[in-house]
């Protein structure tokens, strides 16, 4: 792997290890998270429920109102599936789905659907690999790994900025590098960028970001299909940029 500047490989770095010793917390969060998906499946049915009543046809207030909530629901409860994989992660529950999956063309894919819907800023795609990047993964798990790293870019970026996903093969393994101009990261939170709980930066619209739950399961994810991860950036305002390794499948191995 190329020594990049600034860059910081989580999945070795011994300041991190202790993070990932089950603790009494981890089943905390576990048990948390699966007793507040009960009351947001409710919220949800009835929101459900809202719109399709004749009152929601007849009046677009009703009907703003139930898309709202619904909306609303469907934030945290991504939000609560992402810590309780993060939980199975960390407790060693989590069960991972292998099959041959073509990493390019699933980050792609993806690129594309977000393309659409981020109307503030604009997703570049470089492809590097004349061959497709497969890998022996969970294709569910790798969508959240792009996914996660998309959102976290996009939320930090700026009105008219530009993310640049570039996917290429190094060395046995598939890299997906997500980059962004946005509001970037100072170097002393480097070292606890992909830490649960721990979001340094404010969004691009000012409110604070989250709880950095998204980057910590990147993390969980990556070294569970046998990967690593790295952050790096220039300093507060020079953008960020976060590069996921995952294993090549054997017989597509230079």
């Amino acid at each position: 792997m190329p020594g990049v500047p600034g860059a910081l490989d989580i999945a070795h770095d011994p300041r991190v290890a202790p993070a990932w010793r089950c603790t009494s917390r981890d089943q905390a969060l576990a048990l948390v998270s699966h007793e507040l998906k009960q009351p947001l499946n409710v919220i949800q049915m009835n929101a459900r429920m809202l719109k399709r009543l004749p009152a929601s046809s007849a009046s677009a207030h009703v009907r703003t109102i139930a898309e709202s909530i619904q909306r609303a629901v469907e934030n945290q409860t991504r939000i609560i599936n992402d810590l309780l994989d993060f939980s199975r992660v960390r407790t060693g529950k989590l069960a991972l789905r292998c099959a041959e999956v073509d990493l390019g063309k699933l980050a792609l894919g993806l690129v594309a659907a977000l393309r659409a819907n981020w109307s503030t800023g604009r997703i570049r795609t470089e492809l590097r690999s004349v061959d497709p990047l497969l890998c022996h993964a969970d294709a569910v798990r790798l969508e959240q790994i792009v996914g996660n790293l998309l959102d976290n870019a996009m939320k930090f970026s700026p009105e008219g900025a530009e993310v640049v996903v570039r996917l290429s093969s190094e060395s046995g393994f598939a890299r997906l590098c997500v980059a962004d101009n946005g509001c970037g990261i100072a170097p002393e939170f480097l070292p606890h960028v992909f830490g649960l709980f721990s979001q340094a930066g404010s969004a691009a619209n000012g409110v604070h970001g989250g709880f950095g739950i998204g980057l910590a399961l990147v993390h969980g994810l990556s070294v569970a299909h046998g990967g690593f991860v790295k952050a790096t950036s220039a300093g507060i305002g020079r953008g960020a940029e976060f590069s996921v390794w995952l294993p090549l499948h054997r017989r597509s191995r230079p």
